[in-house]
């Protein structure tokens, strides 16, 4: 238990002061910290179902579009300043590192195998942001068209 608290304690963290080094307004902070929190947790809970990273990475991914787009409508603020901190915790460095390493190494083999599976959890993250991108745009639109709708 105390690892899953700190597991969220941590990628919130990393959002946080990912927020920092990227420059956005301390108001989007804290924000930007919740949105990689809410990120790491669909991913922990996905990756617990289906033993997949790249599935689980998609699910993170998704969530992570979906809360960056409900809290730049929040926030006022362009919803990649919630994205690029959000998906910091997912980003497959150690794994991109293991595949480099391989290659130095001369294990071409398990590097090439490595480096499939950046590229396709890589993939993951941008898909699932894309497709939550997608159907926020299309909840807001319908959410504008019926207040439209109802002042007529």
């Amino acid at each position: 238990m105390i690892t899953i608290i700190l597991n969220i304690v941590f990628s919130f963290g990393v959002s946080f002061l990912f927020g920092i080094l990227f420059n956005s307004p301390k108001y989007i902070l804290v924000p930007a910290g919740i949105v990689g929190a809410i990120g790491w947790i669909a991913f922990q809970s996905s990756l617990l179902w289906n033993e997949s990273d790249i599935q689980s990475s998609f699910i993170g991914g998704f969530f992570i579009g979906i809360m960056a787009n409900f809290m730049s409508k929040k926030f006022f603020s362009p919803v990649i300043l919630f994205i690029i901190p959000g998906i910091i915790p997912l980003v497959p460095g150690g794994t991109a590192y293991e595949a480099i390493k391989n290659l130095v190494l001369n294990d071409y083999h398990e590097a090439l195998i490595t480096m499939i599976k950046v590229a396709l959890i890589s993939s993951s993250i941008a898909l699932g942001l894309l497709i939550a991108d997608l159907l926020a745009k299309v909840y807001f639109k319908y959410k504008k068209h019926m207040q439209l709708k109802k002042v007529k």
